[in-house]
Parts: C-alpha cells; structure tokens; sequence
C-alpha cells in the first residue's frame, strides 16, 4: 500500500492501493473573526495575522519560519513526523512547509507542487518553492501573454509538470439522465461563488439584466450581505443577500437550472479551469463561461458543443438570452458537456490517473541527498 498525503480529498484506506491521508496546519494557530474591516478595505493579508501569513504566499510562511514562530514550528515538526516515511506528498493546496525543511527533513517522499491560484499567486505561491519539489502540477490550461501553462512551467523549471483538472470529490451523478433530465428545468440562471471585487461587479450587470431569472449564491462574507457593505466604500452595491448552500441543496439546484453562469477571478482571460467549470457540466445545465488566455478553454470542453464560450459580458448577456429562447439548442450542448465531463473528469479515475504519474518522477539527485 502506498502511502499519500494530500489535501482537497477525504482520507481513504485503500484507494486502488493507495493510502491517503491528510492535514489541517490551520488547527495549530488560533481562529480570530473571519472577515474584519481591514478584509474588506484591503481583501487580503490582514497585519501580521500568523494564519493568514501561512497561506498568503512565501514570504509569510518564510517569516514564520526564520522567527522560529513556536505554533509554525510545532505544526511543521508533526507534519514532519508525520509524513516523513510516506511514498507521496501532493500540495493541492497552497505550501505552507518552508522549503528548506522540505529538501532537508522530507528526503523519502516524492513531493509534488500544485499551481491552482494563477496568474493570480503564481509569483507568491508557486515558483518560490518550487525548487524544493520534484514535480508539479496545473488546474489553469492557460496562463497570460497567449501562453499555454504547460510552455510557461517550462520557463521556470526542466522538473516534470502535468495538467490536473480541478475536480472535487465527488459529484452525484443523477440515476436518470434521460431528456426530461435536460430539458425540463425551471430555473433560467444560476452563479455559485464567492465574491471577489471585479465579480460583485460583473454579477451587479448581470442581475440588473436578468432579475430574478438569475440566481446567485455563495459564502459571501458579513452574513450575505457583503455586496451592499462594499457600497460603504464608494463601490457599486449589489443590493441582495447572496446565501450559501449545503452540497444537498446545490445539487438539487443544479439540477433544476437551464444555464451555469462562470466566470474566473481575472478581468482579462487569463486563467480557465475552475471549479464551476467541472460543475455546471456535471449537474446537467449549459455552461456559459469566459474564455482563457491561449485558448486553453477548449481544452476542456469544445466550443459550442460542449460550452459556450464569451468575451465580454455583453456578449454574454446576449448568449444566455439565445439559449433561454432556443431550447434544442440548448438541451444538445448541455448533454454534450454532460457526456464529456462523466467520460473524461469525472474524480476517480482522474485522480488515480495522477497518482499513477507521480509515480513516474524521478527525484533529481540534490547536493544534500546521498
């Protein structure tokens, strides 16, 4: 039984003969208030807050680390002790091992780097570290400047990169997915996220458009209300409680909607590949989605088969309305995207696929390793 540690999946005993386990180092510093003010003006690191600074890029972890911060200290110490006889490291989420005691405690496991914030953190969160690994991976096709990730990882290191497609675990597959399935759905719109300040824009149009036809949920900080607090800074206001969802009730939304809504933190296309990229299809609905830089987007699901794709908001405002108007057209997409996802993304066999690579790399011989 090989023995794995990563994050995002629930521990398994045996996986296709893979022992997974994971780790919380967020459990070893304490828990203050969520969101603050300070959050909401600057949306980001707030002061030197130790939990915040463990997942806000290198330089946090790496202060931490030279200050000998004793909560940082005991956490990487258990996670040592821990993992230090395991066949497999997988960062799926951001590092918080300072890199140092990665190539100096860690010698046995295969370690590999996950690039899943970028552009955005590719500079704070990825290629700081990623001399200490010995693979990585990438959620985005595409990265900026028209150049593919896979091109660009090339640039920053000659270690083994693959794409890795963000899908969580696991989605429920309806017993059913006839025509009914597709066809019959009452609900025209829906949009499930978080917010980011560039998004609370977007979806201010978008509702102003749409009305009560688009549905938009997600953990919005102060209770829900978050699009209307920003307003006390001078922002536009999105005037409605936006409310979060069990997995039960999203479901069960999903399944009633006609069209998924997705949009990715970037302004510009950048980045392609989210979470809701693998949802919307999933759940059955027509995804409608902004397009990634190098046309990595259809790399995922071909363009106006199995999603439609938009450059501008206004462009998108116009094909949600064809498509509300042209059900067959529609339905063909959605069971098109839906095929495509439960043939080729569906968690399973794209995890063990990944697993199953990480077993080919090689760890390079380091000046440390005998």
């Amino acid at each position: 039984m090989k023995k794995v540690c990563l994050f995002n999946f629930p521990p398994m005993d045996d996986f296709h003969g893979y022992r997974i386990e994971t780790f919380d180092p967020l459990s070893y510093f304490p828990s203050g208030s969520r969101w603050s003010w300070s959050d909401l003006v600057i949306w980001g690191l707030n002061g030197y807050d130790k939990r915040r600074a463990l997942t806000a890029g290198a330089a946090g972890v790496d202060r931490l680390y030279r200050e000998r911060d004793p909560n940082y200290m005991r956490m990487a110490g258990d996670f040592i002790d821990r993992f230090r006889d395991f066949d497999l490291i997988v960062m799926s989420t951001y590092n918080f091992i300072h890199p140092e005691l990665l190539v100096r405690e860690l010698k046995k496991p295969v370690k590999v780097l996950g690039f899943i914030d970028d552009p955005l953190s590719t500079y704070l969160r990825g290629i700081p570290y990623l001399w200490a690994f010995d693979g990585a991976f990438f959620i985005s096709p595409s990265y900026i400047d028209n150049l593919p990730f896979d091109k660009a990882i090339e640039r920053w290191s000659n270690k083994p990169a693959t794409w890795w497609p963000l899908v969580p675990f696991p989605y429920q597959r309806p017993d059913c997915a006839d025509e009914s399935f597709f066809r019959h759905r009452d609900i025209d719109v829906v949009y499930v996220g978080n917010p980011s300040a560039s998004k609370v824009d977007r979806l201010i149009r978008l509702k102003r458009h749409f009305g009560s036809r688009l549905q938009v949920h997600g953990r919005w900080p102060f209770k829900g209300y978050f699009g209307i607090v920003r307003g006390l800074l001078g922002k536009p206001v999105y005037p409605y409680r936006v409310t979060s969802l069990t997995p039960e009730q999203r479901t069960m939304l999903y399944w009633r909607a006609k069209i998924g809504l997705n949009m990715h933190v970037s302004d510009q296309p950048y980045e392609c590949g989210n979470m809701r990229t693998y949802e919307i299809p999933a759940h059955g609905m027509m995804m409608i989605c902004d397009k990634g830089d190098a046309d990595g987007h259809s790399r995922i699901f071909e363009p106006d088969r199995e999603a439609v794709y938009y450059d501008t908001l206004d462009d998108a405002i116009e094909l949600i309305e064809h498509y509300l108007a042209n059900d067959d057209e529609r339905v063909r997409i959605a069971k098109a995207g839906f095929e495509r996802y439960w043939r080729d993304y569906e968690w399973e066999a794209n995890l063990l696929t990944f697993l199953r690579w990480c077993e080919t790399i090689r760890p390079p011989v380091r000046f440390d390793r005998e």
